[in-house]
């Protein structure tokens, strides 16, 4: 049975959700493009965890929606998927110019970019099991970041390992 009360709560969890999306669009547009690949490094794994904490918001606000009777639970959940659809789009727009600086200047990455790329590509791998946000998602653009990511984490150097002798 719903409640009021966890109705509104929920509606201000999605109004607060969208202007964490709005303060993220502003951030990404201010960005400028990276001139070589320590700046865009610097970029990429700043931005990580910005969208983190608003996808695990989401996350938490979709197991609060048990509260709510089944047609307003539906309701939720896709404004949620919207959500998150918008949320991966606006990630994947806002490092493919970092990924594509990176690609090109493969050779002059700091050692342990290695490690960071396969991170963002676990990411994506999730990302692609859930198959209506991908739906949802730009294709083109999703396969450019892939191959880029899967690149950078196969060619990218590593962290040095001292430990060997």
């Amino acid at each position: 049975m719903q409640t009021k009360t966890a109705d509104r709560t929920i509606q201000l969890q999605l109004a607060l959700l969208q202007e964490d999306l709005g303060r993220l669009q502003a951030r990404c547009a201010g960005l400028p493009r990276p001139p070589d690949v320590t700046i865009a490094l610097r970029q990429f794994k700043d931005l990580g965890p910005a969208f983190e904490a608003v996808a695990a918001f989401t996350s938490v606000l979709r197991s609060n929606t048990t509260s709510l009777d089944e047609a307003r639970r539906a309701q939720v959940e896709q404004q949620l998927r919207q959500l998150t659809i918008s949320l991966w789009q606006l990630h994947l727009v806002a490092v493919a110019p970092r990924l594509e600086r990176m690609v090109a200047n493969i050779g002059h990455m700091p050692i342990g970019t290695r490690f960071v790329l396969e991170r963002w590509v676990r990411q994506l791998d999730e990302l692609r099991s859930e198959e209506d946000i991908v739906a949802g998602l730009d294709q083109a653009l999703l396969a450019k970041v892939e191959t880029m990511a899967r690149q950078l984490a196969n060619d990218a150097p590593d962290l040095m390992d001292f430990g060997r002798g």
